[in-house]
């Protein structure tokens, strides 16, 4: 089990070690079996997460998933039916102080008061976290934000852009090791999602961040790894590349005229060779190699040996659109059936 408070809860810790990933161990965020149910509605299904320091995850979902009934539930903010969340190895529901804490959240709907000056809402926020030197932390919140030119400004006067920046400051001002942030980039224009997601980036290099959306080229731009959900379910997880990758055993290949009749009489290991497109001498070609989990590097020796020339070799990778429509079309046929 994580650590619970000061104290150690590892029993079998070899045993542990040896079944799970590393990251089971150092999670940042983690939640297993997180269930909550509203009367006779399931929002969260037993979702399991794992947010190791220095990474972003990237929360993927329609609306409606339950992502945002998560996150509250890994904040302490609503308390789940059944099973549990952990934060820097603390147990939520049991130690819900010490894990807000180390928590820095930033709502859909972010809690800012237009009428307030920037530094002036700053200050107000500071002394509800009791922060004692808020005349260090709002200065370096400031200026993480890129909003020290606007310290004075009414937040109401500020574009959406710079208001979502106060309000992120705002949940920075404890200096958390976590960050929850839900759709931290909706309803900005383009030039204030990059710079969002330019300030995120810099922010994930000593922290652990969840990230909530449904935009697909948010979470390439910016999570190390997804977690997939819809109807409150968990539909897949894992990093951008294990989730894109496409059938292990076929590669595209750049080779020129010898090395495609080197690979064509090699039948035993290439069951198909079938050239895409010809040009300049080069054939782009669709390898399907038989009994290999990777054949790049059999295909590239077997060309180069037998006196052919290679120019790329490379897995083909699904386009997260796809993965996703798939996924979630899958899901919606077991509910219809079940």
């Amino acid at each position: 089990m994580p650590q619970q408070g000061n104290e150690q809860f590892y029993p079998f810790l070899r045993i542990r070690v040896f079944h799970q990933d590393f990251h089971q161990l150092t999670a940042m965020i983690k939640a297993e079996r997180l269930t909550r149910r509203f009367g006779g509605l399931t929002a969260v299904d037993q979702v399991d997460l794992n947010v190791p320091q220095g990474s972003v995850t990237g929360f993927l979902g329609p609306n409606g998933a339950g992502k945002t009934t998560t996150m509250r539930m890994l904040c302490g903010v609503l308390t789940p039916t059944s099973g549990q969340a952990w934060i820097n190895g603390i147990e939520v529901n049991t130690h819900p102080e010490q894990t807000r804490v180390q928590i820095g959240y930033l709502p859909e709907s972010a809690p800012i008061y237009p009428e307030m000056r920037v530094e002036e809402y700053l200050r107000f926020r500071a002394r509800l976290y009791h922060i004692e030197e808020s005349v260090k932390s709002i200065p370096r919140v400031l200026d993480q934000c890129g909003l020290t030119h606007v310290r004075r400004r009414i937040i109401g006067q500020l574009s959406r852009g710079y208001r979502q920046r106060v309000a992120l400051s705002a949940a920075l001002l404890h200096e958390p090791k976590v960050l929850i942030l839900d759709e931290p980039t909706a309803g900005l224009d383009p030039t204030q999602i990059d710079t969002i997601r330019s300030l995120i980036a810099e922010l994930s290099q000593d922290r652990a961040i969840l990230l909530s959306t449904h935009v697909l080229s948010e979470v390439e731009a910016l999570c190390d790894s997804i977690v997939m959900i819809a109807g409150g379910r968990v539909l897949a997880s894992g990093t951008l590349e294990s989730l894109c990758a496409g059938d292990e055993k076929v590669c595209e290949v750049e080779i020129d005229a010898a090395g495609l009749s080197i690979l064509r009489a090699d039948s035993s290991r290439f069951q198909l060779v079938e050239v895409i497109e010809q040009e300049d001498g080069w054939c782009h070609c669709q390898v399907t190699a038989a009994g290999l989990s990777d054949p790049r590097p059999v295909i590239a020796s077997t060309v180069t040996s037998g006196g052919g020339r290679l120019r790329t070799i490379e897995s083909p990778r699904q386009p997260l659109e796809e993965v996703f429509r798939s996924l979630l079309t899958s899901d919606r046929s077991e509910r219809d059936q079940a």
